[in-house]
């Protein structure tokens, strides 16, 4: 099934498109691959190189595609990091006009924002995920301090995740999973909550960052959930695959992810129930 991915591109390393689309494709999935930024790395690095997509090309290339595929097969659209608040503008136009052809559309929003208490997005940008993206999405990926800025729940503890992501699920996405949040000194949990139930996974605190995670975590997620539709199965599966994604890096020790020599183990691990 095709999937539409709409998020950032770097040269060197794995974030954004560079780190969901290998994920979809090594699991199936044609991507239809739509790029925000083209930097030549992550800007934690402390430099990059490139420019911001304007939202207009943006826009200008999703209806391309969709002139071009009629959006026919397209089951599912992944979408990160925003360079400008129109393009927020247009994705949501291209989850409705894709949607009104395969009803059954799955979209997940990773409404990347900020992270440890800093906004790195432009102006703009956060009142386009708030207001556009996320009363669209079937799944939400907010980390802890976007779990905080779009809901105004302190998010400090696992069930301060569990209030805020069930406040974010009466806007309307099925399923709001929260990653990153703290729970104790060793370790970080991914709480998740459906319109069925809730569940929380935990796994073990890396003392070093790693960028990309989040854009992994959600590519494994969608493409887990899209084979068979069952969120539970999908989360183990997702925070398996990035448990051999953190560690394989760390082994490497790099903070770009270590994906492609791992690429096939991270798309196959999977947790006990």
């Amino acid at each position: 099934m095709p999937i539409l991915a709409v998020s950032s591109h770097v040269a060197v390393g794995h974030v954004g498109n560079a780190a969901a689309a290998p994920a979809l494709e090594r699991l199936g999935h044609p991507v239809w691959r739509v790029d925000t930024v083209a930097f030549s790395n992550h800007p934690g690095h402390g430099h990059h190189a490139g420019t911001v997509r304007p939202d207009h090309e943006v826009r200008d290339l999703l209806q391309g595609v969709g002139r071009l595929t009629g959006w026919q097969g397209c089951h599912g659209v992944y979408s990160g990091y925003l360079g400008e608040a129109g393009s927020g503008w247009a994705v949501a136009d291209a989850v409705d006009a894709a949607r009104a052809v395969e009803s059954g559309l799955v979209y997940l929003c990773d409404p990347v924002i900020g992270d440890h208490g800093r906004v790195f997005v432009r102006d703009g940008v956060e009142k386009a995920i708030r207001e556009r993206l996320v009363p669209r999405a079937t799944i939400v990926t907010p980390n802890a301090f976007e779990l905080e800025r779009l809901t105004g729940h302190r998010v400090e503890t696992v069930d301060d995740a569990r209030a805020a992501a069930v406040t974010l699920l009466e806007w309307g996405p099925d399923i709001v999973l929260g990653t990153g949040i703290p729970d104790g000194d060793d370790r970080l949990a991914i709480v998740m909550v459906t319109v069925e139930g809730e569940a929380v996974v935990r796994t073990p605190r890396r003392r070093r960052a790693f960028f990309g995670t989040g854009d992994l975590f959600a590519g494994l997620y969608l493409a887990h959930y899209l084979d068979g539709r069952d969120p539970y199965r999908a989360m183990r599966r997702s925070v398996a695959g990035l448990d051999v994604a953190t560690a394989a890096t760390e082994a490497a020790g790099t903070v770009d992810l270590d994906l492609i020599p791992n690429l096939d183990a991270i798309v196959r691990a999977d947790r006990p129930e």
